[in-house]
C-alpha cells in the first residue's frame, strides 16, 4: 500500500541566519548554492546536544514539505524551499539513521556511538517540547559528498530551477516544488 506520510527519499532543506525573510531566503539559496558548488554537504552541529557534527535530513515526503517549511518559521528554524533529496537506502548505507527522541535522561543511557542520534522530546509541564515533526535522520560525519547521478534538487518554482540550470547545467536533476502542486508560494512573498 502507498502512503502519502512515508517516503524512501530524505530532504536536507537549507535555511539561512537572518531574520529578515528576504535576506533568510538569499542565505538559504547561498547555501544550496555552496552545496552543490563543493558537491558535499558540511555537517553541523547546530541542535545537536554534544555538539556532535552530523549531516541532517528529514523524512518528510516532498507533498509535507509546507508543513515542514510552516512549522520552522513558528519555530524560527527557516527552513527553505531549496535543498536535496536522496535514497533513504543509500543514506543508511552511509551510516545514516533515524534519530531517537526521548526524555534528557535518555542521553545517558544512549551508547557513545549512539549519542549523536539523540533528540530531546517532554511531554508535560511547565511546556513541551517536541521535534518530531522533523522526521529527523542524522549522519555523524563532517562532510557528506552528494552524487550527481543520485541527488536531486529541491527547488520551489521554475524560476529558481531556471536559475540553478543556468549554472549548474544538467550536472543535477531537478524537482520543482510548484510542479508538484506544493503550494509555497506564501512564505516566499514578503
Amino acid at each position: 500500500m502507498i502512503r502519502d506520510d512515508l517516503s524512501d527519499r530524505l530532504i536536507h532543506l537549507t535555511r539561512g541566519s537572518s531574520e529578515d525573510p528576504k535576506k533568510n531566503r538569499e542565505e538559504s539559496v547561498g547555501n544550496l548554492i555552496s552545496i552543490l558548488d563543493s558537491g558535499a554537504l558540511k555537517g553541523g552541529n547546530g541542535f545537536i546536544k554534544g555538539g556532535y557534527i552530523c549531516a541532517c535530513f528529514s523524512e518528510a515526503p516532498v507533498s509535507k514539505l509546507p508543513y515542514i517549511i510552516a512549522n520552522s518559521v513558528v519555530h524560527k528554524f527557516k527552513y527553505s524551499p531549496y535543498g536535496v533529496m536522496v535514497e533513504k537506502r543509500w543514506f543508511y548505507q552511509q551510516g545514516g539513521r533515524p534519530v531517537v527522541y526521548g526524555p534528557p535522561e535518555d542521553f545517558d543511557l544512549l551508547p557513545e556511538e549512539m549519542k549523536h542520534r539523540y533528540v530531546q522530546l517532554h511531554l508535560g509541564k511547565p511546556y513541551d517540547i517536541d521535534f518530531t515533526w522533523e522526521r529527523e535522520w542524522r549522519l555523524r560525519s563532517d562532510s557528506l559528498v552528494l552524487d550527481p547521478a543520485t541527488t536531486t534538487v529541491i527547488l520551489p518554482d521554475r524560476i529558481a530551477r531556471d536559475v540553478f540550470s543556468d549554472r549548474f547545467g544538467a550536472k543535477w536533476h531537478y524537482l520543482v516544488l510548484s510542479d508538484l502542486g506544493v503550494r509555497i508560494s506564501a512564505l516566499l512573498d514578503d
